[in-house]
């Protein structure tokens, strides 16, 4: 493959790049297919910028984990069994990188030389053989990969030139594979910033498939840099343990979803290290997070220092799957947040409420503040367009239904109140839309 010579300006503010062109060889065209979900790339929906789409019209709902020294672990077989039943269909791995070097031993390194003594102008070839066996390997399974470019060398301004032949190396060996979902930078790494910015910019132009980029910071209550064009995500970390699920959780779910952007929270907070040791709060994180309108990660010690131990169990991951299994059994790409669809009565409870354009799928998260609190009784008031409607109630948990009953609407003028059955620490509601009656209008409408 022969790329142009790109000429950049580089100032201490910013960086002006002019990409004279790339020229690509057939080879470089060269796609794999792999079954569903990687069938084809996913880039960012045209028609909402929120959701990914592939070729074939599909849409991901994506549910994430850190699996960092994937490319160098022992037993990379293991790792996929283990987020496969976890429902998980993306791993976030480093490319460059030793994560927990003084637990695991692992060089990930794709240059020749070494780290100490890098040759910049060779490649490992045997270490991006078995990236490319164990990526293979993945999609072949359904798994995906947030791919992230450097996790330890964080290069500045001044190596761009250097650091150009990387990011074509990257592109040819590894852009054919559908399930390269999106190119990382940097992991919680800021202080690069025109060097990024380039980054940023060459793969946004240069991948023949458009699939998203980004970066990441570290714990905020925001998304990093949303502003920035070449950041196709909205990313932000909760590296945070047993927080308030309203002001905290929730809160930094709706800043991250204001930009327009996929809400992409790929990095939550893991026991032990971040005391986030409470599996029933952290199962309330990641549903609020999607109730919100995001995507959500699962990071655990298995996918950091323990990530050859297979065998560990780690607080909460049973609930992963049954979530993951609902988003996908409802048409999730098309609802947004909804704040005066649903109301949930009571201090002590949070909610978030999506719905699509029409109100005919409302779906309702509600969970108790505090691990192991019980509601004998909870009023949902609900604001629906005339027609007749199923209200189901489920238990998060494990996906069983509580109970449901019927409700029928003679406009969003009136306002039904029902009661949610007893539940303990959370529970969702479905509303789900049987048949459409003639809209009523609103009083004070003319």
């Amino acid at each position: 493959m022969a790329f142009a010579k790109p000429l950049f300006f580089c100032g201490t503010a910013l960086i002006l790049c002019w990409i004279t062109g790339l020229v690509m060889g057939a080879e470089d065209r060269e796609r794999i297919v792999f079954p569903p979900p990687w069938t084809s790339p996913y880039t960012i929906d045209p028609a909402d910028p929120h959701h990914f789409i592939n070729a074939e019209g599909e849409y991901l709902f994506l549910v994430n984990k850190t699996a960092w020294a994937y490319f160098g672990c022992k037993n990379p077989q293991g790792v996929l069994d283990r987020a496969k039943a976890q429902g998980v269909n993306v791993l976030r791995v480093a490319l460059e990188g030793t994560p927990y070097e003084d637990v695991l031993g692992i060089e990930l390194w794709p240059w020749g030389g070494t780290r100490e003594v890098p040759d910049w102008t060779t490649w490992n070839e045997t270490y991006w053989d078995e990236v490319e066996k164990r990526i293979r390997l993945a999609g072949e399974q359904g798994i995906g990969f947030d791919l992230v470019l450097y996790f330890r060398y964080h290069p500045v301004e001044s190596e761009i030139p250097q650091q150009q032949a990387y990011w074509n190396q990257v592109l040819h060996r590894l852009a054919k594979y559908p399930n390269i979902f999106t190119w990382e930078i940097t992991n919680e790494y800021t202080r690069n910033e025109a060097f990024q910015d380039a980054v940023g910019m060459y793969f946004n132009q240069h991948d023949p498939w458009r699939r998203p980029v980004c970066s990441s910071d570290g714990t905020t209550d925001d998304a990093l840099w949303p502003a920035k064009p070449w950041m196709n995500l909205a990313i932000n970390h909760t590296c945070t343990g047993s927080l308030d699920l309203q002001d905290w959780y929730l809160g930094i779910a709706r800043n991250t979803r204001s930009y327009g952007k996929p809400a992409f929270n790929n990095e939550s907070g893991r026991e032990k290290r971040h005391r986030n040791d409470d599996g029933v709060h952290r199962r309330k994180q990641g549903w609020l997070w999607c109730a919100a309108g995001g995507y959500w990660t699962w990071h655990s010690w298995d996918g950091c220092e323990g990530i050859d131990e297979t065998d560990y169990k780690a607080p909460g991951e049973e609930f992963l799957r049954p979530m993951a299994s609902y988003f996908r059994s409802i048409p999730f790409w098309r609802l947004s947040p909804k704040y005066t669809a649903v109301r949930i009565e009571g201090e002590t409870l949070v909610a978030a409420t999506l719905a699509d354009a029409g109100r005919h799928w409302v779906i309702t998260y509600c969970c108790t503040k505090e691990t192991g609190a019980r509601r004998e009784t909870a009023l949902a008031h609900i604001r629906l367009p005339d027609g007749d409607y199923t209200v189901s109630f489920f238990q998060p948990r494990d996906g069983a239904l509580l109970s449901q009953t019927t409700v029928r609407s003679s406009g969003s003028h009136q306002i039904h109140s029902l009661t949610i059955p007893p539940f303990t620490d959370d529970c969702l509601i479905q509303i789900k839309l049987q048949t459409a009656a003639e809209r009523t209008q609103m009083p004070g409408t003319q």
